[in-house]
């Protein structure tokens, strides 16, 4: 790809691929001994060998769904599963303009589009999963055999190609892999003797034999092979991205190299250029080969790379062996011996307004008697899964003011800490009710009926003098006064060692906290929702847990800005609408499940969760790739690394959930972020939510999400601090605009040590939340 002053050159054109490129468009490339090269273009087009990968998400129809980004590669060091047979690896590869790949000596894919647009391809195999893993990919930028393309226009240009890919395998393109160039032009020589864009019968380009047998297995690369050279985009480049046409199964319009035009045929749907048919030649395209390589791969994972010299470099063949016994991590995965569930034997959670009266009742009355009843007459009354509803008030606060870390936000343990916690306040409600049958969830997306009224939540704000909210079903919720830590212990009897003791005035309110109202408050608002689409987005992602996460908690991926809403942290500061001493109930990252609105918005953030692991459930093996060492958190944790947020710590060890808190079985072993991955997953957790059951009955659309390319946004590596400016810079990958965001939104920056994305100025507080 060649800057220009022409803006249609600057958006859509790369170069140079010479004889070789009317060779694959006519069928004539010489071929033998497994050499690469031989054969038509894929003009057929149809998925690559092996299908579709799995756990993809929807990405609904029209022109716009292969804006859909996937993330085949996790940023974090998994566990290693133990290989039994066969694995599948999936991936995605972008070459500038064609490429051709081989695993282990067999071919998987062809690229469909032999110049423009400039997409990606998403590729499937398998791996044997005993032997080394050989890559081999044959990449060719266009050129004519001057070494020019655009050689019909008044301005024949150099242009530049570049080769970028990432697999399911962790293994990605970088200068480890060795290159070989088979066509090279113009030569030096030619140039020194007038070859240019005016004089292109000078020019003259060189090409060499291709080493024998390079795709096969066992190929050993020699001197004559080099190491790749890196890129940025920046230098190389991404071309005209293209768009899918799903209702014309038509990949964006297709240009000839030697005019800059669209070729004639079809329109330039889904048309090569080749050099006896300047209309082009039709070519079948499917949707995974018609991918936008700015959504599916990233810098940030994976790096450009070609020969040494970027324009005259024409053909070029990349190789890389991994060895079979590379691991990801030191730590193997455990064996989860959960049993899945029989259909239909899971209690159901249900959004809270699809309730009856009757129903709502039995929920709100449960939680009032655990609200007012001591812990001693609670278990005496109903057993041993009793809990006061303070007891997770403390718990919460005893998690996140642990001196190492906060053990429940800010990194990968979030999602299965609060997981824990909410199942084991489930389980405390039903054992006040049985009939109660499961938590009913919140779904803020959804606007009317409003919660915020006499039958639910109550007002938000509060309509009391000081904020308090004095109506709703959980009108003039007491907080604690005069309150001690010396009353809890662990399940094991053992004293909890916290720095927690309650706020400034003695309530059972956050360690900053000045506030005397002893009923709960919100400052927010009634308003407060965001968009169904983003929480579809986020809980279809085709990626690993962390990627999940950041969607989730900051609506950033890979250095992708992915969605406007904040699935978790928004709710804690839309409604509570404070933070700091003066900090409303909902708000308080330390006993933020004061207001009772706390395990409903909860237990949604955890049904987004549990729709991801459904749709990724191909990664279950390796606990959906929770980082298993090296791990550091995000936001309040930004840098930190301490036990408990790795895949085999135990949750919060000051105060750890057993196995007997959360029903798993009448053992007081302490529970680590592993044994929640394999007893709460969608097929052995003991609940699961109308959604699920919904979509399982139906054709899954409604709980699938629409993506639009104006809406995925590429956020810059660095962003600016509160204390120093506010605002931050997003660059959009569609158009190339940047817009001012205001800080507190919904912006951060991706951590090189972790790849969670970190919460820009305004939202680490309610990560903690």
């Amino acid at each position: 790809f060649r800057k220009s002053s022409d803006p249609m050159v600057r958006c859509s054109f790369h170069g140079a691929v010479l004889g070789f490129y009317s060779a694959i468009m006519t069928g004539h490339a010489q071929t033998g001994g497994g050499q690469a090269g031989g054969g038509p273009p894929p003009s057929g087009g149809g998925p690559p060998p092996g299908g579709a990968p799995p756990g993809m998400g929807g990405g609904g129809t029209g022109t716009l769904v292969a804006t859909e980004p996937h993330f085949a590669v996790n940023a974090e060091k998994q566990c290693n599963a133990a290989t039994t047979g066969p694995v599948t690896i999936t991936g995605y590869i972008y070459c500038d303009n064609y490429f051709e790949f081989w695993f282990n000596g067999a071919l998987v894919a062809k690229d469909p589009m032999t110049f423009t647009p400039h997409n990606a391809v998403e590729v499937s195999f398998e791996w044997d999963g005993v032997s080394d893993k050989e890559y081999a990919i044959m990449c060719m930028d266009y050129a004519s055999t001057s070494g020019y393309e655009y050689t019909e226009t008044d301005a024949p240009q150099l242009g530049d190609g570049v080769l970028i890919a990432e697999f399911s395998d962790g293994t990605v393109t970088s200068s480890a892999w060795s290159v070989f160039v088979v066509t090279s032009g113009p030569t030096t020589a030619s140039i020194e003797a007038g070859c240019s864009a005016t004089n292109l019968g000078a020019c003259v380009v060189e090409t060499v034999e291709e080493p024998a047998g390079w795709v096969d297995r066992g190929f050993a690369v020699d001197e004559s092979w080099s190491s790749a050279t890196e890129y940025t985009a920046d230098v190389a480049g991404w071309g005209r991205t293209p768009s899918w046409n799903s209702s014309a199964s038509c990949c964006g319009t297709a240009t000839s190299p030697m005019t800059q035009g669209p070729l004639p045929l079809n329109g330039g749907c889904s048309v090569n250029y080749a050099p006896d048919s300047p209309d082009g030649l039709a070519v079948a395209v499917v949707q995974s080969e018609c991918l936008d390589p700015t959504v599916v791969l990233s810098e940030l994972r994976s790096t450009m790379i070609w020969s040494s010299d970027l324009e005259r470099d024409n053909r070029v063949l990349f190789r890389l062996t991994v060895p079979a016994d590379t691991v990801s991590s030191s730590v193997e995965c455990p064996v989860c011996d959960a049993a899945v569930k029989a259909a239909g034997s899971q209690r159901e959670r249900k959004e809270v307004r699809t309730l009856s009266a009757d129903e709502w009742k039995k929920v709100v009355e449960a939680m009032w008697i655990m609200k007012t009843t001591s812990q001693a007459d609670g278990v005496a009354a109903y057993g041993a899964s009793f809990r006061t509803y303070d007891y997770f008030v403390v718990k919460h606060a005893v998690a996140e003011r642990d001196l190492r870390g906060d053990q429940a936000h800010g990194g990968p343990m979030f999602m299965t800490w609060h997981t824990a916690f909410t199942l084991e306040f489930e389980n405390a409600l039903l054992s006040v009710d049985p009939s109660i049958l499961a938590l009913p969830y919140w779904d803020a997306s959804i606007v009317e009926p409003s919660v915020f009224t006499e039958d639910y939540f109550g007002s938000c704000p509060g309509t009391g003098p000081g904020s308090e909210v004095v109506d709703g079903a959980f009108k003039n919720w007491p907080i604690t006064s005069n309150f001690t830590l010396d009353i809890y212990t662990t399940a094991t009897g053992e004293a909890i060692v916290s720095p927690f003791a309650g706020s400034q005035v003695g309530m059972l309110r956050g360690a900053t906290s000045t506030r005397t109202e002893t009923v709960v408050m919100r400052f927010g608002s009634d308003a407060y929702t965001f968009a169904s689409n983003d929480f579809w987005k986020c809980s279809n992602l085709d990626g690993y847990w962390n990627d999940w996460y950041g969607c989730a908690e900051g609506g950033i991926v890979g250095g992708l800005s992915l969605v406007n809403a904040v699935i978790h942290g928004g709710a804690h500061q839309g409604i509570g609408g404070k933070s700091g001493s003066d900090s409303s109930d909902f708000e308080d990252p330390t006993t933020s499940p004061n207001d009772p609105i706390f395990f409903f918005h909860h237990a949604n953030v955890d049904r987004s969760a549990f729709h991801w692991m459904a749709n990724n459930a191909d990664k279950r093996a390796t606990y959906y790739g929770y980082p298993a060492e090296d791990v550091t958190g995000a936001g309040q944790n930004a840098g930190k690394s301490f036990y408990g947020q790795s895949l085999l710590d135990t949750m919060s060890d000051a105060w750890p959930f057993t196995a007997q808190d959360l029903g798993f079985s009448d053992s007081t072993e302490a529970q680590t972020n592993a044994d929640i991955l394999c007893r709460v997953a969608p097929p052995t957790a003991v609940y699961t939510y109308d959604s699920m059951v919904a979509c399982a009955a139906g054709d899954g659309s409604a709980c699938k999400a629409t993506w639009d390319a104006a809406e995925v946004t590429e956020v810059p590596s660095t962003t600016s601090s509160p204390e120093t400016n506010d605002t931050t810079t997003v660059v959009s990958t569609t158009t190339g605009n940047e817009s001012s965001v205001e800080a507190g939104s919904d912006q951060a920056t991706t951590s090189s040590a972790s790849g969670i994305a970190i919460l820009g100025a305004g939202l680490a507080l309610l990560l903690m939340s």
